[in-house]
């Protein structure tokens, strides 16, 4: 299905697995929307927000009731209103859960009918950190969104979590009920299986991006756990290696280019005549003209003119300013590696 797009047409969302074995239950046209809001905070480059168009929405949600400006505001309402439970493993075997909303808010522009979708902190570096150490599972949106159910989409990520080394995978019943939510809607396995894993395995056939079949396994009468034998027909292979580091190499020259360049100052009027120059000393080999920096350097001046309840930094705050200053640029060259690193393998991804 994947290899009839351009590498431009491919929505690939790269999910901490974290992400992926959480609680939280939605209706088909939320986690439609909400998935795609995910994909767009990790490709944007706004700090903790993301802007869609409502052209953007209508294309993924799809139900007319649900795509009128009203409609999409009850959406990210309820967006912003239901919790997720993310389970976090810890050294010792026991568990940390975070409970937290799915957004945080929305702002909508009526000029431009653009919402402005804030994202929860926590789930922000989740989605923003995917690469900096493994442990994630590639959610291919162009399949993804085009599920007509719910728990298949769900169950679309749980088997993907695996698929790449297993051909059998196993969830337990209590499992699968826990994070789907719905272990009070349906008690009995019966109803559990009728109602959720048959039309799900049934919907993710019908994709072509998967073979799917399960066996039940039972404990004397009682069914206590699901084997999925499956085959994923849909490619896992993002970048080549090779070709990454070349990229990175390239752009990493680029950077010392810059750092050639007339030094440049964002705002002089900020500086006493000795903060200026003691400033062009300490920060000579830093690009402020580099968006990345340039976020870094406002940061620390509000923080210092705050906190000093001054217009501009003398020679008694320039200290602090600078201290400020170092730990904002650690900060912001971190998320600049983790955004260059998303979308380089995003722009290299789907190799034939």
């Amino acid at each position: 299905m994947s290899k009839n797009l351009s590498k431009q047409d491919q929505r690939i969302l790269m999910k901490d697995n974290l992400l992926v074995k959480t609680k939280y239950e939605l209706t088909l046209a939320e986690n439609r929307l909400y998935n795609l809001i995910l994909y767009k905070f990790q490709k944007e480059g706004q700090v903790l927000k993301c802007t869609l168009s409502q052209k953007e929405i209508k294309e993924v949600v799809k139900f007319n009731d649900k795509t009128t400006i009203k409609g999409i505001g009850e959406l990210l309402d309820n967006l912003s209103i239901k919790k997720i439970w993310i389970e976090e493993k810890k050294s010792n075997g026991l568990s940390k859960w975070h409970k937290y909303n799915l957004l945080n808010g929305c702002t909508y522009d009526e000029e431009f009918k653009t919402f402005e979708i804030e994202a929860t902190g926590f789930i922000y570096e989740l989605i923003k950190k995917k690469f900096s150490n493994g442990g994630y599972t590639p959610n291919n949106l162009n399949i993804f969104l085009t599920l007509g159910n719910y728990y298949a989409q769900r169950l679309y990520e749980l088997l993907r979590l695996w698929s790449n080394t297993k051909t059998t995978i196993n969830y337990s019943v209590e499992e699968l009920k826990s994070l789907l939510m719905v272990e009070e809607k349906y008690p009995l396995y019966g109803d559990f299986k009728r109602r959720v894993i048959v039309p799900a395995v049934k919907n993710l056939n019908k994709s072509k991006a998967f073979e799917v079949d399960f066996r039940e396994i039972k404990e004397g009468r009682k069914v206590e756990s699901i084997d999925f034998i499956v085959k994923d027909l849909d490619k896992r292979k993002y970048f080549e290696k090779d070709t990454l580091t070349q990229v990175i190499d390239i752009n990493e020259n680029k950077e010392k280019d810059l750092v050639k360049e007339e030094f440049y100052i964002p705002d002089e009027t900020l500086f006493a005549k000795g903060t200026k120059r003691s400033f062009k000393l300490d920060f000579a080999d830093i690009n402020f003209k580099d968006k990345y920096m340039l976020k870094a350097f406002n940061k620390a001046v509000m923080i210092t003119l705050d906190r000093e309840n001054a217009e501009i930094i003398k020679s008694n705050s320039y200290d602090f300013f600078k201290s400020t200053l170092e730990n904002k640029i650690k900060e912001y060259k971190t998320e600049y590696e983790l955004d260059k690193k998303h979308q380089e393998e995003l722009d290299i991804f789907w190799n034939n």
